[in-house]
């Protein structure tokens, strides 16, 4: 498991509805654009790992 440890990120996931297929491209476009993305493949990850972000929890999929 990753763990982000993001602060900043805390008000994105409140509004977020990942039910909702535009709320859940724009939580995408958030964690490829802040890096967040990179910084993990940097470390390693690999399809199906499971990131946790605050406490919020999925699957990392390329």
């Amino acid at each position: 498991m990753y763990y982000v440890d993001a602060k900043w990120f805390e008000p994105i996931l409140r509004t977020v509805d990942m039910d909702d297929y535009s709320s859940l491209q724009y939580f995408q476009r958030v964690l490829q654009n802040s890096g967040i993305i990179e910084k993990l493949e940097e470390m390693g990850i690999q399809e199906g790992d499971t990131v946790n972000i605050l406490g919020f929890e999925f699957d990392y999929v390329k």
